[in-house]
């Protein structure tokens, strides 16, 4: 994998200037890591001032018009967003379009290939969703091959022996948000090429943590949302085509483009020769882009994006790694017993919790105390625990520090 970072001297991020060795200056940029201890950017990453500011800008434009730093993004920005995300993750801007979410992405995947007597594989590390999807499809007829983990580990060989000459589609989460296992995508890639098949994979809890070079890794299609690792927000997201693919193989299943109206009153010189009506259609990765992309949402990711160009997935990774290595260590001292695997791949580590009613009555009362401040309620909740029964999961990013593991490991005591 290629492990390169993307730097961006002239694009100002607010704390992140100079501050290349430093990660506790990033805390102040998002004043949600001020106001709690958070350990759920996998869930939800906090947004930052300057992605909020991304967003006001433009809401300003729509709310007063031009003037006083107000800037019309759909105008001024939002040509950057899909080369900067392409950069990311090692694509061609013009492989790249924009998506509803990651679970739109692989839908448009699923539903354009041609999977009439085929098969597909995936494996019980995927993302619940998108079992979901494959397993509703399943009742309809379709042959789906879900490969159980083993010790909260894939290996490319159990994928091995279910896959054979049918097989149109591998489907796997590159990391899986179950416990931050990272799929080994070149020896997926090839295994499917191999039989004819082709692999998608579901890349949102890495991509902006851990660096990723989908053409290396000979990934054939991907999609990933904006609110984990991407810094970002709900609504929109992005779906990449390998070059060569979109149309040819992946057939756009919701269509859209403009006309021509060929005739008067439409137009006062009618072209000669040619039909009333001449429709044109996006192709390419473009083809699968349907309706008004949420532009308030893409400013926000252009600032966010900015920002990790900065700073560099590699150095983003390896303070991560800092953080999960101390958290693994000292948690099973704890007698939590951690499924991620060593080192963690990613920016997650999960643990087994031998009595999870308890933990969480623990929590609650030192947050009761006033020892923490901490949120263990709803969807935005500041650490996941409880999840399929005894999980409690740890995820940090550029705004986690040793005191936010301090905090947590006494509570934990």
């Amino acid at each position: 994998m290629n492990r390169r970072h993307f730097l961006a001297a002239t694009l100002a991020a607010p704390a992140a200037a100079g501050a290349a060795d430093d990660f506790s200056r990033l805390r102040a940029d998002f004043p949600r890591a001020l106001n709690e201890t958070y350990f759920n950017s996998a869930a939800q990453h906090p947004l930052g001032n300057h992605t909020v500011a991304g967003m006001q800008r433009y809401m300003d434009y729509l709310h007063k018009g031009p003037g006083e730093g107000r800037e019309d993004f759909w105008e001024t920005g939002l040509g950057e967003v899909k080369p900067m995300f392409a950069r990311l993750i090692g694509a061609k801007p013009d492989e790249i379009a924009f998506a509803g979410s990651t679970t739109v992405g692989e839908n448009f995947v699923v539903n354009g290939l041609n999977l009439r007597g085929g098969n597909v594989v995936t494996n019980d590390l995927h993302y619940s969703a998108s079992l979901a999807n494959y397993l509703s499809r399943a009742e309809r007829g379709l042959d789906v091959r879900i490969v159980k983990h083993t010790d909260w580990h894939t290996d490319p060989r159990a994928m091995e022996r279910v896959v054979d000459k049918k097989t149109k589609l591998i489907a796997v989460s590159w990391i899986s948000s179950v416990n931050g296992h990272a799929e080994d995508l070149k020896a997926l890639s090839d295994l499917a090429h191999a039989h004819g098949a082709y692999l998608y994979a579901d890349i949102i809890q890495g991509t902006g943590a851990t660096p990723l070079d989908v053409h290396a890794a000979g990934v054939d299609f991907a999609s990933c949302a904006m609110y984990k690792w991407l810094q970002g927000e709900h609504g929109c997201g992005f779906l990449y085509v390998r070059e060569g693919l979109a149309e040819s193989v992946l057939k756009p299943t919701e269509l859209t483009g403009h006309p021509d109206l060929n005739y008067s009153p439409w137009t006062a010189a009618p072209q000669k020769g040619q039909p009333e009506f001449i429709n044109h259609a996006p192709h390419g990765a473009g083809a699968f882009e349907v309706g008004t992309p949420s532009v308030i949402t893409y400013a926000g990711q252009h600032a966010s994006f900015r920002y990790m160009e900065k700073l560099g997935v590699d150095r983003i990774h390896a303070h991560a790694a800092g953080l999960l290595g101390r958290l693994r260590k000292e948690l099973g001292q704890l007698g939590y017993t951690p499924i991620t695997p060593d080192p963690a791949p990613a920016s997650i580590l999960t643990v087994l919790c031998p009595d999870p009613a308890a933990t969480r009555a623990k929590i609650e009362a030192a947050i009761a105390a006033k020892k923490i401040r901490m949120s263990l309620r709803g969807p935005n909740s500041a650490l996941t625990l409880g999840r399929f029964g005894n999980h409690m999961r740890f995820s940090v990013s550029v705004f986690n520090n040793q005191d936010d593991v301090d905090q947590i490991l006494s509570v934990l005591s």
